[in-house]
């Protein structure tokens, strides 16, 4: 991780306007916050879930530590993102939508760098509008990208259960039976 800066991760003030990208007009393209951001998880457990913006460049560090990134929900932009995970005697997961292109290049060093597809994801299947590429290095440790829908269980106890609407519906009004 040689271009790992300490300055890519001091505070600004927020009194201050957001220095970024800009086009020949002088317009502001992408706010430098939204450039760039990481996450550092040294004997701590940290977790990114639900609904937040997935940066261009986004850098995930876990020493002796454990961090969970959770894109299923996330707004990712179309083009290319990349994500650097290194795993120093510690744990980085990170779960991608099967519709998100993903390229996985890492290496491990007594550790595990891992891309595995659950359920029904399919590689074939994503579109290439959108792609997450991770790169990094587990030293002792594991990375680990999982590529999967949603929960296959809640979805087959929520179809028992008739909450899914659709299911419900098409079976009360009597739609695709013979």
């Amino acid at each position: 991780m040689s271009d790992f800066r300490a300055e890519d991760h001091r505070l600004t003030n927020p009194l201050e306007r957001p220095r970024g990208y800009a086009n020949e007009q002088g317009d502001e393209l992408v706010p430098e916050s939204r450039a760039s951001s990481g996450v550092v998880s040294f004997l701590s457990s940290t977790e990114r879930e639900g609904r937040w913006q997935l940066p261009r460049r986004f850098r995930a560090l876990a020493v002796m530590g454990n961090i969970e990134i959770d894109l299923r929900a996330a707004e990712i932009g179309y083009g290319l993102s990349v994500i650097e995970a290194v795993a120093v005697l510690g744990n980085v997961e990170i779960t991608i939508s099967p519709e998100i292109a993903v390229e996985c290049d890492g290496d491990s060093l007594l550790g595990s760098f891992v891309l595995k597809y659950e359920g029904r994801a399919n590689p074939a299947a994503a579109s290439r509008d959108r792609v997450v590429r991770v790169i990094g290095t587990a030293y002792a440790g594991a990375v680990t990208v999982s590529v999967k829908g949603p929960d296959e269980k809640l979805l087959a106890a929520m179809r028992k259960a008739g909450l899914v609407i659709g299911v419900k519906i098409g079976r009360n009004l009597g739609i695709g039976q013979p």
